[in-house]
């Protein structure tokens, strides 16, 4: 949502660094699951869920 507002009123600094952390977050919480033993879809799952904070991803 913050997102689609940011890109709505033109901010595309602020949407880029926002746009950023996420790809970062995602990015280290992959490799956090990868690490962990999870392989696969079953790993871009639990890294989407820790990210988006949708299911627990636990």
């Amino acid at each position: 949502m913050s997102l689609i507002l940011l890109c709505w009123f033109g901010q595309w600094v602020a949407l880029a660094v926002v746009s950023g952390v996420f790809l970062l977050w995602f990015a280290a919480t992959l490799s956090w699951t990868c690490a962990d033993g999870d392989q696969g879809r079953h790993a871009l799952q639990r890294a989407y869920n820790l990210t988006f904070g949708w299911g627990g991803g636990f």
